[in-house]
């Protein structure tokens, strides 16, 4: 884990402050989107467990995804590696019998709220197959309730699938007392017979087997939530507002019987999660608590936002003389900024009013924002015009005229917002009335002339068109040496967009449009196989390729100069690879020309029996078939010409299976048992070389090359593009400035490389096609699911994020409002696209909070613009990048820590929009862009449209503005205490 900025240690100490004490130990940290909030919940469970033997920490949020990204922060804390760590179940009614495994007196629980607690959200209730057959094993203790439940199975409908057919092997980490104690409080029988209770319960005609599954899964909840080895100590709701009604639960006084039970039996789940017979720490996170939203994704308070954070408070204290107290500071808080009058007097009433809210909310939550330290806009502002030309318009009509009455006023927002609407709006109502009209006056697929729809010719041009996105890698933030080729830095390098549409539809459309322009058209590489496969007699050279040499990768460390162009970099490496060799005997008096990996191979058994093992033992595992030659066979060499010598330098420094082994080494990461170096090897075969065969890889990389083999060319490629700068940035990523420790660092790289395309739908006359996308993708979240050996499908959300946060594909990640909060995507990132305009200025922020985060890429290019040459002057036999951060380290870092990891001193990161000229899309956005900064301010504040306007009123700006606002960060609190 990378090491605490200032504020973030004072946010800890505060939020401890309040968890370790008497009384009700709830804290909300509300800090800006993108400033750590859940490295904050990690060093505040690693607080509490100091004084404890062991801390069952209980981490909830509204989406799989999120859980996926963070869920390493904690788990780190076990000090498990992630690939022997077993995370257990993620459903309540199942992890008592497959706990998460137990660390350093950590065990760390990961929920979505909807899947933990059964029965909150409306829907089946009936569970996973599992999870009745827990169930079908407890019914097995009641003879009288059995055969009723049975037979509601079987009668169910006409040929139903069986519920309860299978029944669990065990009830393990269940005790029949906890079983019967939360039966009878969910069934509301304290006393006498359960059973008959039961019975009794079933007994009206609207009850059938799903609310009984339902109410038994609750049950086996309530038995978890409260057994010792599962019960939380410290429960952490993540972007809590998205479920508030967790907290503050809906009054249920329906007249319906089973809707009020079901609400009984919520509140007795949420009692023993938050409350419990031993009350855990409760840490809520969000950037935006004072917009709550239900699970139904329903506002609680859409007019008074000021009421959801009152209601908020009365949570945090437990004590509702707290929450009328608030309210009441709230009421003095909103009526002074509606004060009329001087400027004076307005700011001396808004400024009384702002310290007693202060006073109020310091003790329940704190909140840090960029805008206390930083005065200017935190993006650079670019608003592309848009040019339409007649092609746009014909494919305009024929949407217009096709669409029918019903869609006809959706047509110009539908047209603007999902390019060639006929071909791609699949799964919209409106594709029904478009699939049987007329084809279009002409389609998208053949790959050539210019594409029909005004931004998305604006995006192409963005993204750099089919040559940027064809790079199989992003160049590097600190070059080791001059680039070329496509990588060149005499080249303008758009790098990566990441796009945000509120349209479901757009994401697929502009990914499959942009992917049909790599491959030129529908089907462009169709069956042809990929590049670098191994099978024939080149085989042993392929696998040379991406072998890790023991001895002889580590020979070279290649020159790390800024100056220095690639000529520099052969001759150092043959100078070194001479010396080196020289030292181990090897004489240069032959006159052959053998292949460069037979003399690899020969010198590694020279130096090394164990090392030449090594390597026939990975040669072995390629299963490269019978015409392969045998590693065994291949004798010592102890004698080379000047000629094998510049080849075998050569690929040593620039074959891909050298780099990945320099750069293991570099960092530390353990190689010496089997399983670690096989695993190594695994991620340069079989993930490295998979994703480098791809087919547009190959066309631009031979482009550029003199050499007609693609496996040289991509050698050749790898000095061109610094492939070995972008590796070693991108270990250091993951594993300094992430949670990853040495072998889950080659995990997290062979999870980034994508193997295989996900599918889009795209239709032309002719047919209905699939189109591969790999470097353009849409991310779906939630809705997305792995992609395994059959054809087709998309890819995993996770999967997607991680290869999106690395240097690789995909360069254009396309999604909705479900990539919006709570995820990152900075890492490469320094771009946001808004497709079209967010519905307020919270979703602008919380957009460009995606990628304004700890250590971005604009974060990193700034540090490399100032401090590249001491990094590589620093860094001769070592990482520059890591380098780099300790250099960066090692600078003042401000009064806040914001300073250096958030705000880069230079090129901020993008957001575009675009101009619809004379439009009134184009005035509404021009005015949320002139009101943006200002909101920056208002966003933390209970009541930010009306502190919005009272800024406007007395004219404030710049500082004025912020000494009016309301200051919750926990590092003012100790500045104004400090002597």
């Amino acid at each position: 884990m990378t090491t605490l900025a200032k504020f973030q240690k004072r946010t800890v100490q505060v939020a401890l402050d309040r968890l370790e004490a008497d009384g009700p130990r709830r804290f909300l940290v509300a800090d800006e989107v993108g400033l750590g909030k859940t490295v904050i919940a990690r060093s505040v469970a690693e607080g509490l467990r100091k004084n404890r033997r062991r801390l069952n920490v209980m981490y909830l949020c509204p989406s799989l995804e999120i859980v996926g990204q963070n869920r390493l922060k904690f788990v780190s804390l076990t000090e498990i590696d992630e690939k022997d760590y077993k995370s257990g179940e993620d459903r309540l009614v199942l992890v008592p019998g497959a706990l998460p495994d137990e660390g350093k007196g950590y065990r760390i629980f990961t929920f979505t709220p909807e899947t933990s607690l059964p029965g909150w959200k409306p829907g089946p209730r009936t569970g996973r197959k599992a999870e009745r057959a827990v169930i079908r094993r407890v019914l097995d203790r009641f003879d009288l309730l059995r055969p009723i439940v049975m037979r509601l199975d079987r009668e169910r409908g006409p040929k139903p699938s069986p519920l309860l057919d299978e029944r669990a092997a065990s009830l393990d980490g269940y005790t029949q007392i906890g079983i019967e104690r939360a039966l009878r409080d969910i069934f509301d029988c304290q006393t006498g017979n359960l059973e008959k209770a039961i019975i009794a319960w079933l007994e009206p005609t609207n009850v059938d087997l799903a609310e009984f599954i339902a109410r038994f899964r609750s049950a086996l909840a309530l038995a978890a939530l409260r057994s010792k080895t599962v019960r939380p100590d410290l429960v952490i709701l993540d972007e809590f507002h998205r479920y508030a009604d967790l907290i503050i639960p809906r009054p249920d006084a329906s007249e319906d019987r089973l809707k009020r039970e079901r609400a009984r039996v919520h509140e007795l789940l949420v009692n023993a999660l938050l409350n419990g017979e031993q009350k855990p720490a409760v840490l809520l996170l969000s950037a935006t608590p004072y917009r709550l939203r239900r699970l139904t994704g329903e506002e609680m308070h859409p007019v008074e936002h000021y009421r959801a954070l009152v209601d908020l408070t009365g949570f945090l204290a437990d004590d509702p003389d707290c929450r009328v107290t608030v309210e009441a500071a709230m009421r003095d808080y909103h009526d002074a900024l509606a004060t009329l009058g001087s400027p004076k007097v307005v700011r001396e009433q808004v400024l009384k009013a702002k310290s007693r809210l202060e006073t109020l909310l310091a003790p329940l939550m704190a909140r840090t924002e960029r805008a206390l330290v930083h005065k200017e806009d935190l993006f650079k502002r670019d608003n592309h015009p848009v040019d339409i030309e007649a092609r746009d318009l014909m494919l305009f009509r024929h949407l217009a005229e096709n669409c029918g009455k019903e869609f006809a006023g959706w047509a110009p927002a539908m047209w603007s917002s999902i390019p060639y609407p006929a071909q791609t709006l699949h799964g919209y109502k409106v594709w029904d009335k478009l699939s049987d009209a007329k084809a279009p006056p002409f389609e998208a697929g053949s790959g050539r002339g210019r594409l029909a729809h005004p931004q998305l010719r604006v995006l192409s041009d963005i993204a750099g068109g089919s040559e940027s996105l064809a790079l199989p890698w992003q160049p590097p933030t600190v070059p080791w040496w001059r680039l070329e080729g496509p990588w060149s830095s005499k080249r303008t390098h758009p790098g990566k967009t990441l796009l945000f549409s509120k349209w479901r539809g757009a994401p697929t459309s502009i990914s499959a449009l942009l992917s049909i322009d790599l491959t030129r058209g529908v089907g462009g590489h169709g069956k042809k196989a990929p590049f670098l496969r191994p099978g024939g007699s080149e085989t042993g050279a392929l696998v040379g390729i991406f072998m890790q040499w023991p001895n002889l990768s580590l020979a070279i460390d290649p020159i790390k100069a800024s100056k220095a162009g690639l000529k520099a970099v052969r001759l150092e490496a043959e100078e070194q690879l001479e010396e080196f060799l020289a030292g181990k005997g090897v004489r240069f008096d032959g006159d052959e020309k053998r292949p460069t990996w037979i003399v690899a191979c020969g010198i590694e058994r020279r130096i090394s029996t164990q090392a030449f093992n090594r390597v026939v033992s990975l040669a072995a595992s390629t299963r490269t078939g019978g015409k392969s030659k045998d590693w065994r066979s291949i004798q010592p060499i102890a004698s080379i010409s000047r000629a094998e010598l510049a080849a075998l330098a050569d690929h040593i420094v620039s074959a891909p299976g050298s780099i990945v082994a320099r750069c293991v080494n570099r960092h530390g990461i353990p190689q010496n048992l089997k399983r670690e170096y096989a695993r190594v090897f695994d991620f340069a075969w079989n993930r490295l070389r998979s994703y480098l065969g791809h087919r547009s890889f190959a066309e631009l990389i031979l482009a550029a090359s003199p050499r007609p083999r693609y496996p040289d060319a991509l050698c050749e490629a790898m000095l061109k593009g610094g492939f070995e700068a972008v590796l070693d940035e991108q270990i250091c990523l993951v594993g300094q400035l992430g949670d990853a420790r040495g072998l889950e660092i080659v995990e997290q790289l062979s999870s980034c490389l994508l193997d295989r395309p996900g599918l889009v739908q795209f239709k032309r006359t002719k047919g209905r096609h699939r189109v591969p996308v790999q470097a353009v993708a849409p991310f779906a979240g939630g809705e997305q699911r792995r992609t395994g050996k059959k054809k087709g499908g998309r890819l995993r959300s996770d999967t997607l994020r991680r290869a999106f946060n690395s240097p690789f594909w995909p360069h254009v990640l396309c999604t909705t409002s479900v990539g919006q909060e709570g995820l990152d995507f900075h890492l490469w990132c320094r771009r946001i696209v808004h497709w079209d305009l967010p519905s307020d200025p919270v979703d602008f922020e919380q957009r460009e909070g995606r990628i304004a985060r700890f250590g971005s890429l604009a974060v990193r290019q700034s540090l490399a613009g100032s401090h590249r040459d001491a990094a590589l002057a620093r860094a001769e036999k070592g990482s520059p990048f890591s380098s780099l951060l300790q250099v960066a380290r090692e600078q003042p870092s401000g009064d806040t820590g914001l300073e250096r990891w958030w705000l880069p001193d230079a090129g901020l990161p993008e957001s575009i929009s675009f101009d619809w000229r004379f439009s009134l899309r184009s005035a509404r956005e021009e005015q949320m862009l002139k009101d943006l900064l200002y909101y920056r301010l208002a966003l933390g504040q209970p009541d930010p449209e009306a502190f919005l306007e009272m800024l406007k009123r007395v004219g404030a700006e710049g500082e004025d503005a912020r000494s009016l606002a309301i200051d919750l960060s926990a590092i003012s609190r100790f500045a104004k205490i400090a002597p």
